[in-house]
């Protein structure tokens, strides 16, 4: 089917003989083609999963597309559009976003009125409407903005606030073909990450109808538990003289559990169904927990909110604000240099975790589990962050996953690499959705990999190394092996 759309972008710079060249050369290196037939489908997929789960009919569903939607507003900037984008928007459903959030992180497609209204600047230096939010985020964060998305390439990131485009705009900032996007969600709805439900109710995480986000589901709960199995396997198939006998499901009991007043949540059920290992390495330096060392947990002390954490049976598990929780230990400590400052940047890079857990000065280097606070809108309960007893990043070759250098200014074209406890592992910006800390199965599965290569030696007691060996993630040679894969 022929669609009828605005201009062609090469002929746009056709019109200039001088630049013709170049910017064809652009084109072929950095350009994709955007498949506006699949992101359509994509698109609309969320749509009925959004409306029939919240409990409507989809014969209610009024299937206008965005020019339909938005009339004259919308025909008066068509030939501002790429014929691509122009395809694209024929295609998908507007559904009104006052009555119905087109996915939690975003309203749905943006208004024409609003399209270009955060990309003044870039776009003047094109000299033509090359950047434009199609995705209106939500008010999750202040001076809120969207997916934005390069009609000269066709890729798209997330840019939760405007305050954010110094980062997508750094020149080393990754962009993402639309459909990954559009993937990326809905691989979050078919995980449970986020949910459609009937009726939304007033905590802060359900304010954009009928989304709602789960700290984790069942589904999440159970990668997790198969990928660490998976390293599990992987570690013992290498180990001389391992038993032939079943293996033995639960880290710990329940009763170990309690003792360490781990309540019911993503950390309890992990350990409780998790298999446990015939070794003591998990990782170079990292020990499985026993019986007596997950009694060592250092941030169950501390007590932020004492009306909302008590920590105790009687407590409604929806309302805990979740501390660190120590999965695997390094017999080597954590110690800060300088006490840390939340409302002091230059010395934020210091604490391994944000208020109140910065406070804690010393305790021991290992596998944490971020802290969750159950109610908050971004919330991520098998996030972790791998605190080191020392710095790494200095040299310039440690990286997040958006390819930044540990400690980089991220707003800015100049580079300087700097040391940090927390950032291997770690996503730094995220081009889906809101950022946040790494989820364990991710760390898990990059662990795996090192194994099965033979990057990581395995003993008698589990894989090989002690805490020096991450120093090898700032190394010329090895550190993307310590990379992980971008994902939401």
């Amino acid at each position: 089917m022929s669609v009828s759309g605005g201009f062609g972008l090469s002929s746009f710079f056709l019109s200039n003989a001088s630049l013709s060249g170049l910017w064809q050369g652009f084109r072929s290196t950095f350009v994709s083609t955007l498949d506006y037939e699949r992101c359509a489908s994509l698109h609309n997929k969320i749509v009925e999963i959004g409306w029939e789960r919240s409990g409507r009919d989809l014969k209610d569903l009024e299937k206008k597309n965005w020019f339909e939607r938005y009339g004259e507003d919308a025909s008066s900037i068509r030939s501002s559009l790429s014929s691509d984008l122009v395809a694209f928007l024929e295609r998908t459903w507007a559904v009104d976003s006052n009555d119905h959030s087109f996915f939690y992180y975003v309203w749905g497609l943006q208004t024409p009125k609003m399209l270009t209204w955060s990309h003044q600047t870039q776009n003047d230096g094109a000299g033509f409407d090359r950047f434009v939010t199609l995705y209106s985020a939500n008010n999750m964060v202040s001076h809120y903005d969207g997916l934005v998305f390069d009609q000269l390439t066709n890729k798209a990131i997330m840019q939760m606030s405007i305050f954010d485009s110094f980062i997508i705009h750094n020149r080393r900032q990754s962009w993402y073909a639309l459909e990954v996007v559009l993937d990326a969600w809905l691989d979050m709805i078919k995980i449970g990450k986020v949910e459609a439900v009937r009726k939304v109710g007033h905590s802060s995480h359900s304010d954009f109808p009928p989304w709602i986000i789960r700290p984790y589901s069942e589904l999440m709960l159970q990668e997790t538990i198969d990928a660490f199995n998976a390293l599990v396997d992987a570690i013992e198939s290498r180990m001389s003289g391992t038993s032939s006998e079943p293996p033995v499901i639960g880290i710990l009991d329940q009763q170990q559990l309690k003792s360490a007043k781990i309540l019911p949540g993503f950390a309890h059920d992990f350990f409780l169904r998790a298999r446990r290992p015939r070794f003591r390495y998990v990782a170079p330096g990292l020990l499985i927990p026993s019986q007596e060392s997950i009694l060592s947990q250092p941030f169950f002390a501390l007590n932020p909110e004492p009306n909302r954490w008590p920590y105790n049976e009687v407590d409604d598990p929806q309302t805990l604000t979740v501390p660190p929780v120590l999965l695997f230990a390094s017999t080597d400590t954590f110690k800060t240099l300088v006490p840390p400052s939340t409302s002091t940047p230059a010395y934020k890079h210091l604490a391994a975790f944000g208020f109140p857990f910065h406070n804690l000065s010393s305790f021991p280097a290992g596998l944490y589990l971020s802290p969750a606070d159950r109610t908050y809108n971004n919330v991520f309960e098998d996030s972790v962050r791998l605190v080191l007893p020392y710095t790494i990043g200095i040299h310039g070759f440690a990286r997040t996953s958006d390819g930044a250098r540990f400690g980089e200014n991220t707003e800015s074209e100049n580079v300087e690499a700097q040391g940090r406890y927390t950032s291997l592992y770690q996503q730094g910006y995220n081009p889906f959705i809101e950022r946040h800390d790494v989820r364990l199965v991710t760390v898990l599965k990059k662990w795996t990999a090192m194994v099965e290569k033979g990057l990581w030696g395995v003993g008698r007691e589990g894989v090989k190394g002690g805490m020096g060996e991450w120093k090898r993630a700032d190394m010329a040679i090895g550190w993307k092996d310590y990379v992980c894969d971008v994902t939401w």
